[in-house]
């Protein structure tokens, strides 16, 4: 059995879950992969595709894990989130009402937290939400915000599920990429394709095609563009630290998880 398996939707998010491993390989099944920290855990990689029935899809077939990781990018609901801000959720609300809040997660937050604190990581603790589709404008974000949640994303829902009924230690790490107040323009939206949702990737040629009609959309689009990077950056930063270091990484915190969590 593996200590941790990790899930992520996008292909940017996976390519940072993998680069921090070693002795990475293709795991058998698609958009699978196998390897290890520097502690010696032993992880499974999981791109899930975009939205929750692929993120369930992909953690029914996942086989039992010693901790189910869910890490990635979220929109800010918080209007005091920036974009970088790392959230852990000790909550899980679907939006759109399938299925009710997973609680009793606070538990198994307090040793990651614990550990990034010691480390010089900020990490912002509350409730997710969990939707089926992007909320692209403030007075939805605002909506969804009323429940108290620090961001919103559309995977952990399913996956925390999955974990859930084979009573599985559930971790949710999210980065954030837009900010409270952010929208996106019904127009990019509506130039649909440029995002493969089954891998995560940006198909370049069909986005080109999509948007030079439309140029004012390529503002929205840079900006997006520099958000993700900074997202990718501390999301890259905090699973280094976790999978590269010795005694006290990823293995100690799926240890530290599963006793909490049986406690």
């Amino acid at each position: 059995m593996y200590d941790l398996a990790v899930f992520a939707a996008l292909d940017f998010e996976r390519r940072a879950v993998i680069d921090g491993l070693r002795s990475v390989a293709p795991a058998g099944r698609p958009r699978t992969w196998r390897g290890y920290t520097a502690d010696g855990a032993s992880c499974l990689v999981v791109q899930t595709g975009i939205g929750p029935i692929r993120a369930r899809s992909a953690a029914e077939a996942a086989p039992p894990a010693g901790a189910y990781l869910m890490c990635g990018c979220a929109g800010a609901l918080a209007p005091s989130l920036a974009p970088g801000d790392l959230v852990v959720a000790d909550r899980v609300d679907p939006l759109d009402g399938e299925g009710s809040p997973l609680v009793g997660l606070p538990a198994e937050t307090e040793p990651l937290v614990a550990w990034a604190s010691a480390r010089g990581f900020s990490l912002h603790v509350g409730p997710v939400a969990s939707s089926s589709s992007v909320l692209t404008s403030a007075s939805a974000k605002t909506s969804a915000a009323r429940a108290g949640a620090l961001v919103v994303e559309m995977e952990s829902s399913a996956v925390a599920a999955v974990a859930h009924a084979r009573r599985i230690p559930f971790i949710g790490i999210r980065v954030v990429l837009d900010v409270a107040g952010q929208s996106v323009p019904a127009a990019l939206l509506r130039a649909g394709g440029i995002v493969d949702e089954a891998s995560g990737r940006l198909r370049p040629a069909r986005a080109v095609a999509r948007l030079a009609p439309r140029p004012w959309l390529w503002r929205h689009c840079a900006r997006l563009a520099r958000q993700q990077r900074l997202a990718d950056r501390e999301l890259r930063a905090l699973l280094a630290a976790l999978f590269g270091e010795g005694g006290s990484g990823a293995l100690g915190v799926a240890s530290a998880v599963r006793r909490a969590a049986t406690s």
